[in-house]
């Protein structure tokens, strides 16, 4: 923008050359003699003659001049159409912003336009150059999440839409790219609330009885098997054979007594381990 204003103002200036002949890198030739170029913030007023240097001004309200210039005025300050991100100094142009659920036009924020995007599309942008210079920003809405689901807003992802006939339900709604389907809970098809009912006490059932009965049963046969575990070790660490028995525990002699006998002379029946005695 800054070039194209420059170049409105050459015809006002045409009696200058700039870096011509010999002149240095901050100065233009006039009228065949180098003058010093204004520095950023200031506008050249007088050129420079033989007697006298160039005579600057600085940039008066609403304008700016952001580099070294032979121009006899300042560039006008962009006004913002809705907020103001920076304010303009004299050497600085204004930098613009736009509300929230507004877009600027262009790089520069020249002109705002309205969001149009709704929940579930999102928002992309185009830029029209000229040459190297972005001139225009042109916007398109497209949906945010593929066919068959639903943007959540809250959790910012996509989620599957329900099926409601899947679910033996009828579709009071079949939702949008925003919004999920809302299935008829009441109006259930064919009859298939008594199955549904059952299928729904099974589950029940089946949490508060048979899973704590299954960890119950789990319980004792993990309890019975540490048990005969601990057995089995007590066994193997003491031996039987090393237990001292009696002879009638140890089965080598037993000892009967014949109480048809006196009682002051007992008669003894020894019974060994061999078969014959």
């Amino acid at each position: 923008m800054l070039f194209l204003k420059s170049l409105l103002l050459l015809p006002l200036l045409g009696f200058w050359r700039v870096n011509a002949g010999g002149c240095g890198d901050l100065q233009a030739e006039i009228n065949g003699r180098c003058c010093d170029m204004c520095p950023p913030g200031e506008h050249v007023e007088v050129f420079c003659t033989r007697d006298r240097p160039t005579v600057c001004r600085p940039c008066g309200n609403g304008s700016f001049s952001n580099n070294y210039t032979v121009f006899d005025r300042c560039e006008k300050c962009q006004t913002c159409q809705q907020e103001y991100e920076e304010k303009c100094t004299a050497t600085t142009d204004a930098k613009c912003l736009c509300d929230f659920g507004f877009l600027c036009s262009d790089n520069q924020c020249s002109s705002c336009e309205e969001n149009k995007c709704v929940p579930g599309e999102k928002l992309k942008r185009r830029e029209v150059t000229n040459g190297t210079v972005v001139t225009q920003y042109l916007y398109q809405c497209e949906p945010a999440c593929p066919d068959h689901t639903y943007y959540d807003d809250q959790d910012q992802t996509c989620r599957p839409r329900t099926q409601c006939s899947a679910l033996g339900l009828d579709e009071l709604f079949s939702g949008n790219k925003s919004h999920n389907s809302v299935c008829d809970i009441q109006g259930l098809k064919n009859g298939n609330l008594v199955p549904m009912i059952l299928g729904l006490s099974f589950a029940v059932f089946s949490v508060c009885f048979l899973v704590p009965f299954l960890l119950a049963v789990a319980y004792r046969r993990n309890l019975w098997r540490r048990k005969s575990n601990y057995l089995a070790e007590l066994m193997v660490r003491h031996d039987v054979t090393n237990f001292h028995l009696s002879k009638e525990e140890s089965g080598h002699q037993l000892v009967l007594q014949d109480e048809t006998k006196d009682d002051n002379n007992p008669a003894q029946l020894h019974l060994g381990t061999d078969a014959g005695v």
